[in-house]
């Protein structure tokens, strides 16, 4: 990833030989650590921590509503399961609560997820995907107690994002980062999306919880917005909550 930052010098990103490049802006002071060394540890903890998610049972409860006048709920999809092991330790997903609602088709998810719904993947910064985007040091926040550097990211060139399936895209947006953990705890912005598509993914915004020592998983995801849909404007709500975290496979 050729992140813009002529002023830094190129780093390795671990597991992918790639020079890495950040702009520091003139709105907070230059952390201890080098931005491309941050980003460097961040982008190899969102691989640890994708496989770390599969250690885990949790439940995962999804919410989509639109509205209508006077900011009525007009339709509603509600979608609570749980993601465990089988009696073989196969991964699994059990449904608890999944009433028929018209939102599924309207949407166009059958089984809606974050990726579905939001049009990136949780761990979205892998350091094969670097290379795909321009980050920016943007200074070092509070977020609650804990203490983060922050960066705004956007694709360095979207037209040659490499897909792998239909809700693939890159993201475009702001993540802040822990100075201790170099983990990704809050992010915001939306799916970057080609001309020829419909606006259908939301603004939101993502935070994660830190479950056990240095792994920090999602804990809740929002949006509000209005989606661009073939024929009409959509006013949208997205909330999906992550709770009741348990350590199912041994830690490494």
């Amino acid at each position: 990833m050729k992140l813009d930052l002529p002023r830094f010098v190129p780093v390795l990103l671990a597991t992918a030989v790639v020079c890495v490049s950040v702009v520091a802006l003139t709105t907070g002071p230059i952390p201890e650590v080098s931005p491309e060394e941050v980003i460097k540890r961040a982008a190899a903890n969102e691989m640890m921590l994708k496989a770390a998610e599969c250690d885990f049972s949790y439940r995962q409860d999804i919410l989509v509503q639109t509205f209508g006048e006077a900011n009525s709920v007009r339709a509603q999809l509600h979608r609570v399961s749980e993601m465990t092991y089988d009696s073989s330790g196969n991964r699994t997903e059990k449904i608890i609560e999944y009433p028929p609602s018209p939102l599924a088709a309207m949407i166009g998810v059958l089984q809606p997820d974050f990726k579905s719904l939001l049009g990136i993947d949780q761990f979205f910064l892998m350091p094969d995907l670097i290379s795909s985007y321009s980050i920016k040091f943007a200074g070092r926040r509070k977020v609650d107690d804990l203490s983060t550097y922050v960066f705004d990211v956007e694709p360095s060139d979207a037209r040659h994002f490499p897909k792998r399936d239909k809700n693939d895209h890159l993201f475009k947006g702001t993540v802040w980062i822990d100075e201790q953990d170099f983990q990704i705890v809050k992010f915001e912005g939306r799916a970057v999306i080609a001309k020829d598509e419909n606006a259908r993914y939301p603004k939101f915004e993502c935070y994660r919880e830190n479950i056990e020592r240095g792994i920090w998983l999602p804990s809740l995801a929002y949006a509000r917005d209005v989606l661009d849909l073939k024929r009409v404007d959509l006013p949208i709500k997205v909330e999906i909550k992550y709770t009741r975290y348990k350590r199912i496979k041994p830690r490494g």
